[in-house]
């Protein structure tokens, strides 16, 4: 079949390049199909762990919120003189400092949606 060939190239150095290029070959299309594969594996990891983080959130949250209470009061039991007016200023500074965090949450979105928007725009 390559009989032709051989005129011109020696037999053993068109062997030796024949099976470079058979390795270069199937190393390129199984790499194709290794990296799709590794893709959706990678994406099945992430969605799992999306999950479990959703799952652990509202228990996480609520340690928190249970902590930082129980430290509000002992920094408020630790005063002498006015304790119960400064544990309701501790409260209600809390509860401005999650209402703030919230709202900065919230205008951050907002501003990624909107550079989202800007960037479509310019694309199109």
């Amino acid at each position: 079949m390559f009989e032709f060939i051989f005129n011109y190239v020696e037999k053993d150095t068109f062997i030796k390049y024949l099976r470079l290029l058979m390795v270069v070959c199937v190393y390129i299309i199984f790499r194709q199909y290794y990296t799709k594969y590794a893709q959706d594996k990678l994406i099945k990891q992430q969605v799992a762990q999306d999950e479990r983080d959703q799952a652990e959130k509202p228990e996480k949250e609520r340690l928190e919120k249970e902590r930082h209470q129980e430290k509000l009061q002992q920094e408020a039991a630790s005063f002498g003189w006015g304790k119960k007016t400064r544990q309701n200023a501790k409260v209600q500074q809390s509860l401005l400092e999650e209402k703030l965090e919230v709202l900065r949450q919230r205008n951050q979105s907002a501003y990624d949606a909107a550079e989202d928007e800007d960037i479509e725009d310019l694309l199109e």
